[in-house]
């Protein structure tokens, strides 16, 4: 830039020194030739231009080749973009209970919890390989724990080329395919919803390896489990399993899609809801227990239906505090049936009913009847209300606040953001 402006300056200086020249006195011209000077003006002239062009020159080659640099670099920052995705979801609810007891008066609650805190980041390495992690931060309503961090959910490497092969593979930590978790309610740490989730939900360290071809999935994993049985025959040995299989339909035209799968786990007690509950009283299961589950989904032009059903597939020998005990043949089950009508945004309305047999020592409820309404208020933005009322078996422990209770009433709302 300066040097344009040195090249400017110097020819008006000429231009002004030839106009000096042909206006000066004659007495001034008479001692040279007035031609003569004015060429040695102009071949001086000629001289700087040529010798500011050189400078001109000089410094544009050292700009030349860090242009390249630049280019590479913002090429690569935004492959970057390409390759890496960031997603997160926030969910802050409210949530009142009045709880009946069998001995005692009703018990109420309320509470205020930011549920859920959940950053995704997935990054697809090449063509063969993608990667992603899940941060979590729960807040359980009615928990005055807080002492809860941001744990790693999911760490997941997957190997898969669908376009090469219908076979893929999946290693780290990860929740494996164990029922379908089909759910319209804001499910648990909000609520304990749906049964299936209690009983069914199973994140662990696993080895997972599958096909899928024309909307059928086949998958089977390996993991060692963190609930042993009681002799301790089995402690860190990887002979936890489990299958599943299932087959995926969807018609844009006809807005129809459908799924209907089954699976099968070696130790439904490595069960995230399980396992709490047999840590919380320390109790011990003698052998393992297989669990089956069986699930269905069907929507048509914004109406769905959701059925899954889950049971353990023998009786569970407990022993707790020198006593034994067992639970037979637990099960759940959970059927929603709901509409989405788009009056302003989307608004889905969904009711519920659910149950289960002989999971009164779980906490399960034996009913649980629910309706509840999701409204997208903005993109990405969903403001949820509902109600549930509970059924319990009675047994015995009626000092066990879980054991005493009969009947409960639910009413929650969520805030849900996600980006």
């Amino acid at each position: 830039m300066y040097l344009k402006t040195l090249k400017a300056l110097l020819l008006g200086l000429c231009i002004a020194a030839v106009a000096t020249i042909s206006w000066a006195p004659n007495s001034l011209a008479a001692e040279g030739d007035l031609d003569q000077q004015v060429q040695e003006l102009i071949q001086q002239n000629q001289a700087l231009t040529d010798r500011l062009n050189q400078l001109e020159q000089r410094v544009a080659e050292p700009k030349a080749v860090a242009e390249p640099a630049l280019a590479g670099a913002t090429g690569f920052l935004s492959d970057l973009e390409n390759r890496i995705t960031i997603n997160g979801l926030l969910e802050f609810g409210a949530v009142y209970h009045s709880t009946g007891m069998n001995v005692g008066d009703y018990e109420k609650d309320s509470d205020l919890a930011m549920t859920t805190v959940e950053l995704g980041i997935a990054a697809e390495v090449n063509d063969w390989v993608n990667a992603e992690m899940v941060l979590l931060y729960e807040d359980p309503t009615f928990d005055n724990d807080d002492d809860a961090n941001f744990e790693v959910d999911e760490a997941i490497i997957t190997i898969a080329n669908a376009e090469e092969t219908p076979a893929f593979l999946k290693a780290g930590k990860m929740y494996v395919p164990f029922g379908a978790l089909l759910e319209h309610f804001p499910d648990d740490p909000l609520i304990d919803a749906p049964l299936t989730l209690l009983m069914g939900e199973t994140n662990e360290k696993a080895l997972l390896i599958g096909a899928e071809l024309e909307g059928f999935t086949v998958s089977a994993y390996v993991f060692n489990g963190d609930v042993e049985e009681k002799d301790g025959s089995g402690n860190n040995v990887i002979e936890s399993y489990g299958f599943d299989a299932n087959y995926a339909f969807e018609d844009e035209a006809q807005d129809l899609d459908m799924l209907v799968g089954a699976s099968y786990i070696s130790n439904i007690c490595d069960s995230d809801g399980i396992e709490d509950v047999l840590d919380h009283y320390g109790a011990e299961i003698d052998d393992y227990v297989g669990g089956a589950a069986a699930y269905f989904h069907v929507g048509y032009q914004g109406i769905f239906f959701d059925a899954e059903y889950m049971a353990a597939t023998d009786t569970a020998g407990l022993t707790w505090m020198g006593l034994e005990g067992k639970i037979n043949n637990a099960e759940v089950w959970n059927f929603e049936l709901g509409y989405n009508y788009n009056w302003w945004r989307n608004l889905e309305i969904t009711l519920k009913y659910a149950g289960s047999n002989d999971c009164y020592a779980l906490g399960f409820p034996r009913d649980r009847y629910g309706i509840n309404f999701n409204q997208e208020i903005f993109e990405n933005t969903i403001l949820s209300v509902g109600y549930m009322y509970d059924e319990y078996d009675k047994y015995d422990l009626y000092d066990d606040e879980v054991g005493n209770r009969n009947t409960r009433d639910l009413v929650f709302g969520q805030l849900a953001v996600e980006f």
